[in-house]
């Protein structure tokens, strides 16, 4: 592993086939205030580079980024994904969610939880995008058409995913941080989950690319090629 940050990553996207965005966050002298440092992680030259808050909200929102920017007061603790229409769906960690329509205006405004417990994350899958909801134990997934809950995986008094804390979508699987400091897989063919990787530390979020990943740890940020 390799780390490349210990300071606060607010949101993470992906950039290239080979590069992701990080964005972190850099405390004030006020310390309800911050502003954030954006930059690019290249993992096939090891290079880090300076990037801006353009380039990081067009991969975030799309072509309408500047007028969902506008509408969003805090834009960078959401996650998004341009859904499979080119509308724009974005939720917060509490749940709080907004749809944006192709000319970038909000159309839905709402909260998506289950048993009444908000659900966070959101990890796109073609017409499809799944969450976790840490006071359940397990992750969910929904339509993109109609915004309902299609399949869920765990359960309040299973074993499955305690507490989990992210799911990331990568070639079909899906990755979710659990347990602390676990890392399990769930086979995008038939939904069986097995452990993919432990830490020794706590990992808050794990998202994978492909060879690489980005493991957001209690004691830093680091790069993962072929899981090493």
């Amino acid at each position: 592993m390799q780390q490349i940050s210990t300071k606060e990553i607010v949101d993470i996207i992906k950039y290239s086939s080979d590069s992701v965005i990080l964005v972190e966050k850099k405390p004030l002298a006020n310390p309800s205030q911050y502003k954030v440092q954006y930059s690019v992680v290249d993992f096939k030259t090891k290079s880090i580079d300076v990037s801006t808050k353009s380039a990081y909200l067009f991969k975030k929102f799309g072509a309408n980024f500047k007028r969902i920017s506008e509408i969003i007061p805090n834009f960078v603790q959401c996650e998004a994904a341009v859904l499979y229409d080119r509308r724009v769906l974005a939720i917060y960690p509490n749940g709080e969610s907004g749809i944006f329509d192709r000319e970038g205006e909000l159309d839905w405004s709402g909260t998506f939880d289950y048993h009444d417990n908000p659900v966070k994350c959101l990890a796109l899958e073609g017409k499809y995008f799944w969450s976790v909801c840490p006071d359940e134990n397990c992750v969910v997934r929904y339509s993109a058409q109609n915004m309902k809950l299609d399949l869920r995986i765990g359960g309040k008094d299973a074993q499955t995913f305690i507490k989990p804390s992210h799911i990331c979508y990568d070639n079909g699987d899906l990755y979710v941080c659990c347990d602390n400091n676990k890392v399990r897989k769930i086979d995008g063919r038939n939904y069986t989950v097995s452990d993919y990787l432990n830490f020794n530390n706590a990992v808050k979020r794990f998202y994978k690319y492909g060879d690489y990943a980005i493991a957001v740890m209690a004691d830093g940020t680091y790069v993962l090629e072929n899981n090493e």
